[in-house]
C-alpha cells in the first residue's frame, strides 16, 4: 500500500460517513452538525480502516528486517526497529494516524462536548449558551481529571 492509494480510501471514507450521516440525519438537522457529524464518524471509521494497511505495512517492514543463522531459521533478536532514523519518513501511514488521532482527540474532549452543552443550555443568546457551554464542560473535564487522579491513589495504596 503506498501513498497514492490512502487518499482515494480516505475520500471513499468521507463519501460514505456524508451518506451515512445525509441518510440518517433528521431534515432540519443544522449544517455544522451535520459537519461534525461528518468529520466525527469519518474519522473515527478512519482509525478502522488505518489498522490492517498500518498492520501489513509493519509486517512487510519487519520481514525485510529479519536476519537468518546459519541453520536457516529466523532470528528476531537481531530485529533493531530503532534503526530508522524517522518514522514519518518510513511509514506511509504515519500521518494519516497522526491527523486521526489528533483530531478525534480534541474532538472528543472540547468540540464536541462543548457543541452539546451548547445545544442543551436554555440561555437566549449564542453568547450565553456558548459560555453555559463552555463552563460546564470544563466542570465535567475537570471532574473526570478529578476522579481520574483519585483512582490512581487508590490503587496505589491499595497495591503497595
Amino acid at each position: 500500500m503506498n501513498n497514492q492509494t490512502l487518499l482515494p480510501l480516505a475520500i471513499l471514507l468521507f463519501v460514505f460517513a456524508a451518506w451515512f450521516v445525509f441518510h440518517y440525519a433528521k431534515r432540519n438537522t443544522s449544517c455544522v452538525i451535520t459537519l461534525l457529524s461528518i468529520i466525527s464518524f469519518g474519522l473515527g471509521s478512519a482509525a478502522v480502516a488505518l489498522l490492517p494497511i498500518d498492520l501489513s505495512y509493519a509486517s512487510t517492514s519487519i520481514s525485510s528486517h529479519e536476519s537468518t543463522d546459519d541453520d536457516g531459521i529466523g532470528n528476531n533478536s537481531d530485529i533493531d526497529i530503532e534503526d530508522d532514523t524517522d518514522v514519518s519518513q518510513n511509514n506511509p501511514t504515519y500521518l494519516p494516524w497522526q491527523i486521526t488521532y489528533w483530531t478525534t482527540f480534541f474532538l472528543a474532549w472540547l468540540v464536541l462536548p462543548i457543541t452539546r452543552e451548547t445545544l442543551l443550555s436554555g440561555h437566549f443568546t449564542l453568547r450565553q449558551r456558548l459560555k453555559d457551554g463552555i463552563a460546564i464542560s470544563i466542570k465535567g473535564i475537570f471532574l473526570m481529571i478529578l476522579m481520574g487522579v483519585v483512582a490512581v491513589i487508590g490503587m496505589a495504596i491499595h497495591l503497595q
